[in-house]
Order: C-alpha cells, then structure tokens, then sequence
C-alpha cells in the first residue's frame, strides 16, 4: 500500500508520488485479493486516499497567486467602470478562464469570493452577487 508516502507530509510530497488514479485502482484490488473481508482494510486505505487528496487540493489552492487574480478581477470592464446594476461571481470566473486562470481547483470560488470582497468599494448584496460603489 501507500504507506511509504503516508510517513511524508502532504507538502513534502514529491510529484512522482502524487496519487495516480491507476496506483488507487491497483491498490484496492490488492486489498480485494489479500484478504477474505477486506471492510476495515478498505475502509482505511479509502480514509487514508481522501485526506491525500484533500491535502494535494488546498496545497494547489495556496500555491494560486492571490494579488494575480485580484489584478485581473480589477481589470474586469465591470470593475473598471461599476453600474448601479451588480455582478455575480459566476461573471467573473467566466472572466478568469478565459485570461487563463485554472478554475477548476475545488473551492477556488470561496478564494474569488474573498478576494473580490477585498477590493475597495465592494459590497456583498446576495449569494454570488457584489455591487461596487462609484467613486
């Protein structure tokens, strides 16, 4: 099993022994094969899988470059010449992709949202929705 990586720390963790979906696939189906009632052995290697993956996602989620996205946030038309109308945040990740921004990294929203709110003038006014005052 993974136990030789398990003794590292997520962060330490060199990119060769980042979980692959393959080495997760052939490790339950030794588990399967090892043993006649694999339940707790499953249980947790499955256990000891989500917390790498959940340590390899807010790695990636603090290695973002926060004062990049707030830049490009900024440069936003929106932004640069705010309405009485507001924005919603599903706008301004649409914005992010297409400037190249991988948006695809689990709560990367929650990180916009933050960083949106940090910007001078911004206000809340609903889930997903800000409004900027006009300077």
């Amino acid at each position: 099993m993974l136990n030789a990586t398990s003794e590292l720390p997520a962060q330490e963790l060199p990119p060769s022994k980042k979980l692959e979906m393959n080495d997760v696939l052939n490790e339950i189906k030794h588990l399967l094969d090892k043993h006649d009632n694999p339940t707790e052995e499953l249980q947790r290697y499955l256990d000891e899988v989500s917390s790498k993956i959940n340590d390899e996602n807010r790695q990636a989620l603090a290695n973002i470059d926060q004062d990049t996205v707030k830049v490009l946030i900024e440069k936003h038309p929106y932004f640069k010449n705010p309405s009485s109308y507001h924005i919603r945040l599903i706008t301004i990740m649409k914005y992010l992709k297409k400037k190249g921004i991988d948006i695809t990294i689990p709560d990367f929203d929650l990180l916009v949202d933050n960083i949106i709110l940090s910007i001078d003038g911004v206000e809340k006014i609903g889930y997903g929705k800000y409004r900027r005052q006009k300077f």
